[in-house]
């Protein structure tokens, strides 16, 4: 599933977290019963077994008057790269090579990442993170029969291992994800967001959802995926760009 700039963003409101402090009511089903079924409906172990995964589309922002294209490739293991193209401004690009996380773009320039920027895009790169193996968690917990988009779902808080908390909302009838709500690691801090995730479809022997809505400091983004590539990965190399190799290089000693 696309994440964030990366293709999936997030939000921890304070009182989901306060209800996710007490114990899981015995009403609701448990967390790993609907990231399994989650599982199950997209067609993980097709998703997981992809050497690329090459991911293209538009991204729009009406109220600031961006209408941009992006491209996403991902190798297995856990190697991510997203270039956005927006006219007029240029790209902007995001990645991470097994090593190094970075962010380019043409107001803040070449970004290594570290910290909490550093863990998200780490554990999204990986493709278990989009089908939601357990495996990456180090708590899961449901926390409420709500809704989104329209639709009754039921609200998972995923705690990931590097500490960071994620709330998925999984569709009571699909068992898809229908919406997040989670917090953003930016470098102007932390930006809450919630998206929603709709118009689902296969590619290949795996699914994923090929609109997401996600509003943000009063604004909303619209992104489309308009095609999905499976390859081989022969030939293909993700790298970190010649200025986020000269900020990640040590100092010369003299």
């Amino acid at each position: 599933m696309i994440r964030t700039q990366t293709l999936r963003f997030t939000v921890a409101l304070t009182a989901l977290a306060a209800a996710s402090a007490g114990a899981q009511s015995a009403s609701l089903p448990p967390a790993a019963t609907l990231l399994a079924k989650y599982a199950t409906a997209i067609g993980a172990p097709a998703l997981l077994h992809a050497p690329q995964i090459t991911t293209r589309g538009g991204l729009m922002m009406s109220a600031a008057g961006i209408n941009a294209t992006f491209e996403m490739l991902q190798l297995a293991p856990n190697k991510m790269q997203m270039v956005t193209t927006i006219p007029g401004v240029g790209a902007i690009q995001v990645g991470y090579d097994g090593t190094t996380a970075w962010s380019v773009d043409p107001m803040q320039g070449p970004r290594v990442l570290s910290g909490k920027e550093f863990d998200e895009i780490r554990e999204e790169a990986d493709p278990r993170a989009a089908a939601r193996l357990p495996e990456l968690f180090a708590a899961l917990q449901t926390v409420a029969d709500t809704t989104m988009g329209g639709e009754q779902c039921y609200l998972v808080k995923l705690t990931w291992k590097s500490g960071r908390e994620t709330f998925d909302c999984y569709s009571a009838k699909s068992g898809l994800i229908v919406g997040s709500k989670n917090v953003q690691q930016t470098a102007m801090g932390a930006i809450p967001v919630t998206s929603l995730y709709t118009d689902y479809k296969k590619f290949g022997d795996f699914m994923m959802a090929t609109k997401t809505v996600q509003s943000m400091m009063g604004q909303q983004q619209v992104m489309t995926i308009t095609t999905v590539e499976v390859g081989t990965g022969a030939g293909v190399a993700i790298n970190a760009p010649p200025e986020i190799k000269a900020l990640a290089k040590p100092p010369v000693l003299k």
